[in-house]
């Protein structure tokens, strides 16, 4: 088998390898680092998976910010970004916060 035979084959292989084990795409939200910032910036208030046994009652859950009719990752950083009291403003990065509305996103139910 020649060379050129030899990288036609192997190249794509090894780039789907690559792909299988690789992590998030860079510029991609997160949505599993989205979860994970929720955990520990959000729970406090809000009740951000189906595991966490408590939360404050007034406050509405990921799932139901998720659910809302229309609701999109612009409009989530938005009500990050410009929080309505009693919400603190929490610092995070453009990177962080659209991994926080994806990890909220992936909740909405689908149908």
């Amino acid at each position: 088998m020649g060379l050129r035979a030899v990288l036609l084959t192997s190249v794509p292989m090894l780039l789907v390898a690559g792909l299988s084990v690789a992590g998030p795409v860079p510029g991609m939200p997160d949505p599993v680092h989205g979860k994970d910032l929720a955990l520990r910036l959000c729970a406090n208030c809000h009740l951000v998976d189906n595991q966490q046994q408590q939360a404050n009652v007034d406050v509405p859950s990921f799932s139901e910010i998720a659910n809302v009719e229309g609701q999109t990752a612009g409009t989530i950083m938005a009500q990050i970004v410009l929080p309505k009291h009693p919400m603190p403003t929490i610092p995070l990065t453009k990177s962080e916060l659209a991994d926080l509305a994806a990890y909220i996103l992936s909740l909405r139910k689908s149908g």
